[in-house]
């Protein structure tokens, strides 16, 4: 991609924090299950889900968590240089197709009811236009979002690594579905 294409990405580069299952700790990095699907990526795409602040990262999984139990940690990253679709910038989201509020529409669901979920919509589109990821506004935490790259670590792509130890933390006994 050249700087031209490159005029409705974002830069970014920094600290980034990814929750997962204590299980997958040896795997942070690695690329989905064939098999997996999420917001942002359909079976066998590529994508690494993770979020600016420690609090979000976390709360953006403790419903999961407290579905299945399973005990999860944060893991702190850096990255270098990722250009990303940033689904809050009006001009650029307008100029390539994106409508974010696909991207606010339950995905769970549709999976479950064989349809494919809006959001993919937008992905597809920032793969297409070549971006290395896009910027995802929660939909839990007021002015949160989080990063979602779908390339890293191979030529042409954004540097993620890991640049700590694992953060360990515990969810509130009486929250709700999505609270710390």
């Amino acid at each position: 991609m050249n700087q031209a294409d490159k005029k409705f990405l974002r830069r970014m580069s920094g600290y980034f924090f990814r929750t997962v299952r204590i299980d997958k700790l040896a795997h942070v990095l690695d690329l989905p299950e064939p098999e997996s699907s999420g917001r942002y990526h359909r079976p066998g795409q590529p994508i690494l889900y993770m979020s600016p602040e420690i609090e979000w990262s976390i709360r953006a999984v403790s419903g999961y968590m407290r579905a299945d139990g399973i005990r999860r940690v944060v893991v702190p990253l850096y990255i270098d240089e990722a250009f990303v679709l940033d689904q809050n910038d009006e001009l650029a989201s307008s100029v390539l197709g994106i409508d974010p509020e696909l991207s606010k529409k339950p995905w769970i669901p549709a999976l479950q009811e064989n349809r494919e979920p809006p959001s993919w919509k937008n992905s597809d589109l920032a793969r297409r236009y070549g971006a290395d990821g896009l910027i995802d506004c929660s939909r839990l935490i007021p002015g949160g979002w989080h990063l979602n790259l779908f390339r890293w670590n191979e030529p042409g792509a954004p540097t993620v690594h890991i640049c700590g130890e694992p953060i360990e933390f515990r969810l509130s006994v009486e929250g709700n579905k999505w609270d710390l």
